[in-house]
């Protein structure tokens, strides 16, 4: 069992269910610049990148501001009431803060975005330190996300632990000397993808509660 006080938690796919909304943002933007879809498993195995990334990747050739500027448009407009958290997920993170926990976040989504979401979930104010995407200029799996949570809480690596749903998420946690746990709650992960990118989750779990068993 492991003594943490900082627990960072990713958002989308960890906290709360965004998957069905972004593939469908995705899809929508795919239609509009390849004219055809792409399979889900193809789109969930981008789970984790920068939109960027996934642009230049999926639509080479495309300006990625103006298929980013699409598919936010797309997702701002159908988003309503498409989002939810996890099952059990609340209930952990104010379980958490009763233990004494400081919460973070650090996510690849835009503040504003992430903002909404939390105020549309009823998690308003629940997280003591936040990281977006505006505040680092390398994303997951580079470790400067984490490493500016733990800055922000004047923490030391041993004390905290990453909670996320992707290799990127494994990764930069990783990268920062901060234990992971792999959630399996949210969608299909490649573990074969994860290990050839030498990124290893120190616990995995299906469950929300038992990151409580493991934490202590």
């Amino acid at each position: 069992m492991m003594k943490k006080k900082y627990i960072i938690w990713d958002f989308d796919g960890t906290i709360a269910c965004t998957n069905d909304i972004i593939i469908e943002s995705w899809q929508a933007t795919f239609r509009h610049y390849l004219g055809h879809e792409l399979p889900v498993r193809e789109i969930e195995a981008t789970f984790g990148e920068t939109l960027v990334h996934t642009i230049e990747e999926k639509i080479p050739g495309a300006d990625p501001a103006e298929v980013m500027d699409y598919y936010r448009s797309y997702q701002y407009e159908h988003c309503e009431g498409r989002v939810y958290v996890f099952d059990g997920v609340k209930e952990v993170l104010e379980e958490l803060k009763k233990r004494g926990c400081r919460l973070g976040v650090a996510t690849s989504r835009t503040a504003a975005s992430f903002r909404r979401y939390m105020k549309e979930l009823g998690l308003e104010g629940i997280m003591d330190a936040v990281v977006s995407m505006e505040d680092v200029t390398k994303h997951k799996p580079d470790p400067e996300s984490v490493e500016k949570v733990l800055e922000r809480f004047g923490a030391k690596p041993e004390d905290a632990v990453m909670i996320g749903d992707t290799k990127y998420d494994v990764g930069c946690a990783n990268r920062a000397g901060v234990d992971s746990v792999l959630v399996g709650w949210s969608h299909y992960v490649d573990e074969a993808s994860m290990a050839a990118d030498g990124f290893e989750p120190t616990y995995r779990i299906g469950r929300p509660e038992e990151l409580l068993d493991i934490i202590g």
